[in-house]
């Protein structure tokens, strides 16, 4: 079955095959429930067979920021005052705010990220993609708002299965606190010379 039939299928029907797979393939604890409806709303469109959905499912639960951070993509955003960022971010999770902000769902996420950009005046992409790299851990992926409350979700409902590699919010926040940002800024591989055409 490929992706348009499996998005032509009525929403229940989709829902019961993705959250069947993630429990059989050991992914996640239960099947069914307000975590498996939410992620396959968020995930369905990157699903184009019913085998892509562990991929889609255990890449969102991951968290490979130094990756990113090493890589040549991310060195303009790490460029971008990273740590500046970070240490706001940081802020705003160990007073509470962030996870305040959380638990209100939706609303909650967009207007804590409307203050937060406010107070670092940002707005727009150097706004979301700094925040997308610290939270996610990644450059591109799904809606960001609802990655982070659905891994928000995750985190307190004990869903995921322990083997499924979960990087929980508080463990992202762990890994930030250790970085290294001065050596990070010099790790960036100089970019290789462009090679000579020989006439």
């Amino acid at each position: 079955m490929n992706g348009q039939h499996l998005r032509a299928l009525p929403s229940e029907e989709l829902t019961r095959l993705i959250g069947a797979r993630w429990k059989a393939t050991g992914i996640l604890k239960e099947s069914e429930g307000p975590f498996v409806d939410e992620a396959v709303q968020l995930l369905k469109d990157g699903i184009d067979l019913i085998t892509d959905s562990d991929k889609a499912l255990t890449n969102l639960l991951s968290y490979p920021l130094h990756a990113t951070l090493t890589s040549s993509e991310g060195k303009s955003v790490l460029e971008d005052k990273l740590s500046e960022v970070s240490a706001s971010l940081l802020s705003a999770y160990d007073s509470g705010e962030l996870l305040g902000a959380l638990d209100e769902g939706h609303s909650g996420w967009q207007k804590w990220v409307k203050g937060f950009g406010k107070s670092l005046k940002r707005k727009g992409k150097s706004l979301f993609m700094p925040l997308r790299v610290l939270l996610t851990g990644k450059l591109h992926g799904p809606d960001m708002g609802a990655s982070i409350l659905l891994l928000h979700k995750a985190g307190k409902s004990g869903v995921v299965a322990a083997e499924a590699g979960f990087i929980t919010l508080d463990e992202r926040f762990n890994m930030l606190r250790q970085l290294h940002w001065d050596s990070l800024n010099q790790d960036q591989p100089q970019p290789e010379p462009a090679a000579t055409l020989s006439s």
